[in-house]
């Protein structure tokens, strides 16, 4: 095997022992197609933004006063602006030279997404200066919470990280709110929307309490260190802070609790009422430890799990093949007659 291979065979040699494949094949794969942009270096993209020639074509999504100044660069796929490429660099500052980007996506002369080290970068075509990050998953369009330490977006991503990956954004996030508020008063520090959005998705994987504690205890400290560290007054307004700020992240966690539940129409997928006490390990959208360790089943199905146990009955009453959104308990039969009848009036 030669020593130094490129990205695209080593790859596919990877891709082989994982998979058992032929490295032809795997090879075939990770090679980009013909035309089609592969990755590149930083190196080789802060190399092409200086000697290279100003692109003369004219944008065809602005108007030429405000086109901003480009430049050809054949693994961006068409010109790209001077401006918003060294604000990317900037971005990537700390990475070496031989860091390696690819072309996630393109839009035309809009927009375009990068992609570095699980980082992605949306680099905006029509303006200077603009190039943000946006969430780790490929393809999601959001900016994430917190480009350092919650890379990914409120809306749905967050809460899919499961429990140790949740921690660790937790402590990430606290450290660095110690540092920006604590220099004056470690008393002071905020966590925020960003600490609230990280206790919601902890609560949605059934976490809240180790991500809770990661999170005060960054921010602050442990709270059996606090008066070794801290002397007297500073100490007790530093407990104070630790004290409201465990309680309003309870609150947080509570209302969370609460709209999970609203969402699933206060129902498991197994058909049973969810209730409020159910464990600190157990997801508010499931019934018991072993609903949620089965995994998330389809109301409809033929089989849905039921605290562990398949049941064949439906658990959604249904009207001409179509459900109405009312899940009934597995063993209870629907009423019969048209809608809007009783039995009575039906039998009738």
């Amino acid at each position: 095997m030669p020593r130094h291979q490129n990205t695209a065979a080593q790859c596919a040699r990877q891709a082989q022992r994982d998979t058992g494949g032929k490295y032809t094949a795997e090879l075939r794969k990770t090679t980009p197609a013909e035309g089609q942009p592969g990755p590149f270096t930083l190196g080789k993209l802060l190399t092409a933004c200086g000697p290279s020639p100003d692109w003369t074509g004219q944008h065809p999504v602005v108007d030429p006063e405000q086109a901003p100044e480009m430049f050809d660069f054949t693994p961006l796929g068409e010109p790209v602006p001077y401006s918003t490429v060294m604000l990317l660099l900037g971005l990537l500052a700390p990475a070496s030279r031989s860091t390696e980007l690819e072309l996630e996506s393109r839009n035309g002369f809009h927009s375009l997404i990068v992609a570095c080290c699980g980082r992605r970068f949306e680099m905006v075509l029509t303006q200077d200066d603009y190039a943000t990050e946006r969430c780790r998953v490929p393809g999601c369009d959001s900016g994430p919470v917190s480009a350092h330490s919650i890379p990914y977006c409120v809306h749905r991503h967050l809460a899919e990280r499961p429990e140790d990956e949740l921690v660790e954004m937790a402590r990430a996030w606290g450290h660095s709110q110690r540092e920006e508020f604590s220099a004056g008063d470690p008393a002071a520090v905020a966590l925020g929307k960003e600490g609230d959005r990280l206790i919601a998705a902890a609560v949605a994987q059934g976490a809240c309490f180790p991500v809770k504690t990661a999170l005060i205890e960054a921010a602050y400290d442990e709270p059996e260190m606090v008066d070794v560290v801290y002397c007297g007054e500073q100490a007790v307004h530093v407990h104070y802070a630790m004290d409201t700020e465990n309680f309003r992240l309870e609150r947080v966690a509570r209302a969370a609790h609460r709209r999970i539940q609203k969402l699933a129409s206060g129902r498991c997928a197994c058909g049973a009422a969810l209730q409020i006490g159910t464990g600190p390990k157990v997801p508010p959208q499931f019934c018991s430890a072993a609903c949620a360790a089965a995994g998330p089943q389809t109301r409809g199905g033929s089989a849905p799990v039921i605290c562990g146990k398949a049941r064949t009955v439906p658990t959604l009453v249904t009207r001409g093949g179509r459900g109405f959104g009312r899940a009934r308990p597995a063993g209870r039969r629907p009423r019969r007659g048209r809608p809007g009848r009783s039995s009575t009036s039906a039998g009738a």
